[in-house]
């Protein structure tokens, strides 16, 4: 089936998802190929990291195998991009800007799952719909993989403080019933086993979507022209869920400080998401409504042009564990700032393909206010993160594709070992 035609939103209850995920079961189950099962507990409307992740791993993927998901809903119905869907009923949190999947109220998802052959299952988070994988793993015994994307600890300390010891231990039983989890470098999986995983760690990189610019100046300049940006003007960007665990706050701190040292710059938030308003409201604490826009979430077609219009890219975000926008940037040859002690900062090395700055305001400000005194060597930070970070899709998902055939062909060897036992 050709995954292309996947760009739609069906009602779940409808005939028509019906007869769609019907044809596609049968299929599946007939064409030869091994299914992989994409399962996660957010997917769009929210748009996020790992949705793109997610999103990214199908398009990719569906060259070589059968692929469907396994996500909530968002008032009823199913998001499908780049591959079939199948939803969980679910509520929408407003504080938390996410989807709740509910499976435990809904038995929709089961009579689709009972139907369709799945060689192995792939989890993004460890959530309610984990609990579904895992109930697939054991009883199937099906391979499971678990990505680690996010520092949960941190989530958990800001919205259940009193809960995260058990918190914690509900998470930890998702990954460590896999047969391997995967996360991006060696600090993040430093802190996945911090949290309490003992099982395998597979070291597996984001890349992006991004092709190289065809001409890199010429759209360097329409998009400053059609931002407004003069060429005396340097231009910020931060690209992102609008959350304080991001540190944008902080962002708009250093700001301040920058307005008062009398450079001359503009910044631009690209993104949405719960702390929007009180972000809003900080700008016009610091009366930085001039410098300061928020474009709200843009289309993916519209980023390219964004990180192109940059001087430099602000993330000093202590949450994130791997971030696809710091690849993004590079693929357009503009630098991120980071801050000491976070883990998407491990990528780069201070001051060759990355800037690592202090975790303080007024020094996280001075630091950027060095970089910019020294053009030309910003503008080689700059080409050494597209030479040091920039990674496509295309280059990574072989390598996916091959470590899972390597786990389902272990799993098909140890069921014949127990068999002869």
């Amino acid at each position: 089936m050709d995954n292309t035609q996947f760009n739609t939103e069906l009602n779940i209850h409808s005939k028509e998802y019906d007869d769609l995920l019907s044809q596609v079961i049968d299929e599946y189950n007939h064409n030869g190929r091994k299914t992989l099962l994409i399962t996660c507990d957010t997917f769009y409307p929210v748009v996020d990291g790992v949705v793109n992740v997610m999103d990214n791993y199908a398009k990719q993927l569906s060259k070589y195998m059968n692929v469907i998901m396994l996500v909530p809903d968002y008032k009823g119905k199913v998001y499908m991009s780049n591959c079939p869907a199948i939803g969980i009923e679910s509520g929408y949190s407003h504080k938390l800007h996410y989807q709740l999947p509910l499976p435990m109220l809904s038995n929709l998802h089961t009579h689709y799952l009972k139907k369709l052959r799945i060689d192995i299952i792939h989890c993004h988070s460890p959530f309610m719909i984990s609990r579904v994988a895992m109930q697939l793993h054991n009883k199937r015994k099906i391979p499971l993989v678990n990505t680690f994307h996010s520092q949960y600890k941190q989530d958990f300390e800001k919205q259940a403080k009193p809960f995260v010891p058990i918190l914690m231990k509900y998470i930890m039983k998702s990954y460590n019933s896999s047969n391997e989890v995967w996360t991006m470098h060696t600090a993040s999986r430093d802190t996945l086993v911090s949290y309490g995983y003992t099982g395998k760690v597979v070291l597996m990189p984001n890349g992006t979507a991004m092709t190289p610019p065809v001409d890199y100046e010429r759209e360097r300049k329409d998009a400053r022209v059609k931002y407004g940006i003069s060429d005396d003007t340097t231009l910020f960007i931060f690209v992102g869920r609008l959350v304080t665990q991001k540190n944008i706050l902080f962002n708009a701190d250093v700001l301040a400080y920058l307005k008062q040292a009398g450079l001359k710059f503009k910044m631009l938030y690209v993104g949405d998401g719960p702390d929007k308003e009180l972000l809003q409201q900080h700008i016009a604490e610091l009366h930085l409504e001039n410098e300061i826009v928020l474009l709200g979430q843009k289309d993916k077609s519209e980023l390219p042009e964004i990180y192109a219009a940059a001087d430099l890219f602000l993330f000093p975000s202590l949450y994130d564990v791997s971030s696809l926008v710091q690849v993004e940037a590079a693929s357009r040859y503009t630098p991120t700032a980071f801050v000491e002690g976070s883990v998407t900062s491990c990528t780069v090395t201070n001051g060759v393909n990355g800037f690592i700055l202090p975790n303080d305001t007024q020094l996280y400000a001075k630091g950027i206010l060095a970089t910019l005194s020294d053009k030309d060597n910003l503008i080689t930070v700059g080409k050494n993160a597209y030479r040091d970070l920039y990674i496509t899709w295309d280059q990574l998902i072989k390598r996916v594709y091959n470590r899972y055939i390597e786990l389902i062909e272990q799993n098909k060897r140890s069921h014949q070992n127990n068999a002869t036992d």
